[in-house]
């Protein structure tokens, strides 16, 4: 595979698929081992740890579109000048993710309290927060180079190592009796190799050195913050406010659907890797044609994405079902808060493509409004509504503000790069929306009893090829010419 794109969606695919057999897995043998509470406590100190993120500010974006045209012109000089005031900045953020620990470990206990002493908190805190330290000291630049030049399979391999050694060896630890500190702690130390792994492949494959003089200006440098600040906020708002203002037993079972969900969105997501670095390269060296080939990626995004979506949103509650079998301390079949979830996730994946291109372009500062307006319409939703609906509540709150930023990311789209008709993407939205209600109209018709993995996997794939069959005749028959030529493509690059 030459294709940089076909080897990043193939390995991203992989990757996906690892990380969601750790997603149900993991978190599973830790409920059945040691309850539904130390499960939601370790999803809760996760998301916290999430928000030390908000310190890049967005940065991450901007370096990688600043990294697009001296890749391409192999400018070294501007390449390690860039490098090394990225370097800078990522380390900067992992010192103040110490003092950031500190706060956690004084905060946290607080709010849990009367469920675990505060000592075992403070202990969770600090081993869970290894691996984030390590990836922003070490790893974060090597990271942003590799995905600006096209090879974030490299980055997908190493990660797909990683997991697959936790896979193999949590398990273990857990039939030896041993607590959860030593479990989690020796997750930490695997995913502190990962960036030492990635230093040494780089220094092995590229000549760029890291210029620790540097006196680079990263320009505009703060345009992404609120991109990013609404993408952390929005990620784990929901897990923050059933933690503040509802149970940890609450935070278990929302972690057991966002586990799915977060698989499957991966999977999505996977389709549209590397896809804004090229382009990013096309906007430079071939504009003319960006508009026919993000028409050709839409059309089999979307399509693939409706094929997904209403297979999960038929099948999400028998999986629960088989996955919590054996759960007896929390009521994990919550099939109202499940299907308002898989229509958040839709609002979500939707701007997949539109977000692309406008981080492929640049334009993060002229987008920036809709991005606030997203995380902040969603806390005030769910705080509204936690008390009284709980799960469903935070879902409400999701489903409400994923909407906002989507089509804001799609109408600038349209009117500032594609310099189309807003209504032709928002026909292949409604279009997609309604395929998967006609899906679920459809399965509802078969009765969808299954007792265990083989008999859920076995009704999986009937629930999957009606979907398929239906959404491709329905596509088919809006989109016959972009089809077409899709699959020509395809063929063609098969060959």
């Amino acid at each position: 595979m030459k294709n940089p794109i076909i080897k990043n969606v193939t390995s991203s695919l992989l990757y996906q698929v690892v990380v969601l057999i750790y997603g149900l897995l993991v978190p599973k043998l830790i409920i059945e081992h040691y309850g539904s509470n130390v499960n939601g406590l370790v999803a809760s100190i996760t998301n916290f740890l999430a928000y030390i993120v908000l310190l890049e500010a967005g940065i991450g974006p901007i370096i990688k579109n600043l990294l697009f045209k001296p890749i391409i012109e192999k400018n070294s000089i501007i390449i390690e000048k860039i490098l090394g005031a990225s370097n800078h900045w990522f380390k900067r953020i992992a010192y103040f993710l110490i003092l950031y620990i500190i706060v956690l470990c004084i905060f946290l206990p607080y709010v849990i309290k009367g469920y675990f002493s505060n000592v075992y908190i403070i202990l969770l805190i600090v081993i869970i927060s290894i691996s984030t330290f390590s990836e922003y000291f070490i790893g974060m630049v090597y990271t942003i180079f590799l995905k600006a030049n096209q090879k974030d399979y490299i980055i997908d391999f190493i990660n797909i190592i990683a997991y697959i050694l936790i896979i193999i060896l949590i398990p273990i630890l857990i039939s030896f009796n041993l607590n959860i500190h030593v479990v989690k702690l020796v997750s930490a130390c695997i995913f502190v190799i990962k960036p030492l792994v990635l230093k040494f492949y780089y220094n092995k494959m590229y000549k760029y050195k890291i210029n620790s003089k540097s006196d680079y200006s990263i320009p505009n440098k703060f345009d992404g913050f609120s991109h990013h600040i609404a993408s952390v906020v929005q990620k784990n708002t929901d897990s923050v406010v059933l933690t503040v203002f509802s149970s940890l037993t609450n935070v278990s079972i929302y972690n057991a659907y966002s586990m799915i969900i977060n698989g499957v969105r991966s999977i999505i997501v996977s389709l549209s890797n590397g896809i804004d670095a090229y382009f990013g390269k096309e906007i430079i060296i071939n504009p003319n044609d960006v508009n026919r080939k993000f028409k050709l990626y839409s059309i089999a995004f979307n399509t693939l994405t409706a094929i997904i979506l209403s297979s999960t949103l038929i099948l999400i509650i028998p999986f629960i079902q088989v996955y919590t079998a054996n759960i007896t301390d929390a009521n994990y079949i919550q099939p109202i808060f499940a299907y308002v979830l898989v229509f958040a996730e839709f609002l979500f994946v939707i701007r997949y493509p539109y977000s692309s291109l406008v981080y492929a372009n640049g334009d993060f500062k002229q987008t920036r409004n809709f991005s606030i307006a997203e995380p902040i319409v969603n806390i005030i939703v769910s705080v509204v509504f936690v008390v009284k609906y709980g799960l469903v509540g935070v879902a409400i709150g999701t489903l409400i503000s994923m909407g906002i930023r989507s089509f804001g990311f799609m109408i600038y789209s349209c009117k500032h790069i594609l310099h189309t008709n807003f209504l032709s993407e928002f026909k292949l939205i409604f279009i997609s929306f309604c395929e998967l209600l006609i899906c679920l109209l459809l399965i509802q018709n078969f009765s969808i009893i299954v007792s265990n993995y083989f008999e859920w996997f076995i009704t999986g794939v009937f629930v999957f090829v009606i979907c398929f069959i239906t959404i491709i005749f329905i596509n088919y028959i809006f989109y016959r010419k972009y089809i077409n030529e899709i699959i020509k493509i395809f063929i063609r690059r098969n060959k």
